[in-house]
């Protein structure tokens, strides 16, 4: 049974109106509250009133998570028989609730993550949404207030991980489209809505008795957010070249009428209705380029008439020289595939065609997202807490290979039915080792400490256990073979390092905080350009921020 946390608070609100107004009908000598509490109970009925005007109103709920959450603390345990080596990038799967997981990455990757996808549970009417270890199907009241706070929570974390030019993608239907909407805008900001992407999930109709007549459903939707005020620009793919098959004096050339536009709405501008060389753009239109423009061209001698029409001479200096496809809203099928021939691609993966999963996102679509955010950039972190099947990780790996990145993905999905295991990793597995990936894969579980009535020199030793997994994490490295990065925990630690030689020039060097280097420790580290960092003391805490 779920927690209804608004209807908690409203009862609070109205316990303290009733103690308000019996205050104001008491006699002088009945008046014997605290007149500090009243205060306090006038400043929360203010703060309601001034509160949301606009937006989303549902009852928000706990879940299980969230009081596991208030008793333990998260942490993260690497299963390293499913250790995959490769010479690039590292990956990471976690099998764990995502909730969870998106604390302990508030500690590793806060403001650091530059791309999110997620594709989360549709909270359609056939129970796949899971609350409080129930499935939420159409019986339940308040299974879109349920939806909604899952929901809700999980992006405002996300929100606090992406960097400062990050985007997220988020896949979504008709059930809830709506309110995903409204709640990533008061999460991200509305003016940060970048549109929606329309993706043609089936192109064949379904048949059946009860289905051939319905008004069947041909699209989803991805919804895009920018986490910055900036314009954004996506990269776009580049499908050929413009050409300048003339020439003249001052180098070669390309002839194009100046175009002419209608006066009506908006973009109407008296200032575009001028003469050029005695030619005026036909009525109720204007010139596409304004007075400044042309007449750099003219100083430039870029301006003919041929046959009463105003011809420009435009140079490789005047333009973009790339011709680009378009960042359309809209997958089609025929160019990035189905759900049912990603179910298909991931059955012939897997070897198995009852993998359970009916809606798959294809790879080429996830891949497309990608390289949109990413192909101007060498490297990145991309992120996916409702992973499934792993496209999105599978799909990172393709962006790597077909573009030369070194791009590195984290996956959080949850192990109902062994998907983690059986699944998503056996995924990653069979694509490494069939499609010539050359990444590495640690995997990593999601498991809880007690800390609930305990000081912290109770579990602090406990947590020191489990330090390597966060810097792994947050340094996309491998410890066990790394020369880059070391931690060290004692004294002894450090002496042993420094007589070794079994790091490289300017490694990252975590210490333990009783760890006190030498005289000599010092000149030597510095000498070696070893960058120092104390173990983050938000490691230890319950919200990170490096």
């Amino acid at each position: 049974m779920s927690t209804n946390v608004s209807k908690q608070k409203r009862e609070k609100l109205i316990l303290k109106i009733g103690i308000l107004r019996d205050y104001v009908f008491a006699s002088e000598t009945e008046q014997n509250w605290d007149k500090d509490e009243l205060l306090i109970y006038l400043n929360d009925l203010e703060k309601e009133i001034l509160g949301q005007r606009y937006g989303l109103v549902f009852e928000e709920h706990l879940e299980v998570i969230d009081n596991l959450l208030k008793t333990h603390v998260p942490i993260l345990s690497e299963e390293e028989n499913l250790f995959i080596d490769g010479t690039q990038e590292t990956n990471f799967l976690i099998e764990g609730d995502n909730l969870a997981a998106l604390k302990l990455l508030q500690k590793t990757h806060f403001k650091k993550i530059d791309l999110i996808y997620i594709d989360p549970p549709y909270n359609t009417n056939r129970g796949e949404f899971i609350y409080n270890d129930e499935r939420i199907d159409g019986n339940d009241m308040f299974r879109h207030s349920k939806w909604a706070s899952f929901i809700k929570k999980r992006l405002i974390c996300a929100k606090d991980l992406l960097s400062p030019t990050g985007y997220i993608f988020i896949s979504i239907d008709d059930n809830e489209y709506p309110v995903l909407k409204l709640i990533c805008d008061n999460v991200f900001g509305e003016l940060r809505f970048l549109g929606t992407i329309a993706w043609e999930k089936r192109n064949k109709c379904q048949n059946t008795k009860t289905a051939k007549r319905m008004l069947q459903q041909k699209i989803e939707y991805i919804l895009v957010y920018k986490n910055f005020s900036e314009r954004a620009e996506f990269s776009c793919h580049i499908i050929g070249q413009k050409e300048y098959p003339d020439c003249d004096e001052n180098g070669p050339f390309r002839a194009e009428e100046v175009g002419q536009m209608g006066t009506e709405g908006m973009r109407g501008r008296e200032t575009m209705v001028f003469p050029i060389l005695g030619i005026m753009p036909r009525v109720g239109n204007q010139w596409k380029l304004g007075c400044e423009t042309i007449q750099e061209c003219l100083d430039a001698g870029n301006i003919t008439i041929e046959n009463g029409k105003v011809i420009r001479k435009v140079r490789r200096e005047d333009e973009e020289e790339n011709i680009i496809k378009p960042f359309w809203g809209f997958f089609s099928a025929k160019e990035f595939g189905t759900a049912e021939s990603a179910k298909a691609e991931l059955s012939k993966i897997l070897g198995n065609k009852n993998h359970g999963f009916e809606t798959v996102k294809p790879v080429e679509m996830i891949e497309e997202i990608i390289y949109q955010v990413m192909a101007e950039r060498d490297d990145g972190i991309i992120l996916d807490f409702f992973a499934g099947s792993a496209t999105t990780m599978h799909a990172t790996m393709r962006f790597n290979k077909n573009y030369d990145k070194r791009c590195s993905s984290i996956a959080v999905t949850t192990n109902e039915n062994n998907i983690c295991r059986d699944i998503s990793y056996e995924r990653i597995k069979k694509a490494i080792e069939n499609e010539g990936h050359d990444a590495k894969l640690k995997y990593y579980k999601v498991e809880y400490l007690l800390t609930d009535k305990k000081f912290y020199y109770e579990y602090a030793n406990e947590l020191l256990f489990h330090i390597k997994e966060l810097v792994e994490l947050e340094n996309s490295a491998d410890l066990r073979k790394s020369k880059n990065i070391a931690i060290i925990f004692t004294d002894e630690e450090l002496s042993n390092f420094v007589k070794s030689d079994d790091f490289t020039r300017g490694c990252k060097l975590y210490l333990g905080h009783d760890v006190l280097p030498t005289s000599e420790d010092e000149v030597f580290l510095r000498e070696n350009k070893v960058e120092i960092n104390t173990i983050p003391n938000y490691y230890y805490t319950e919200f990170g921020g490096s």
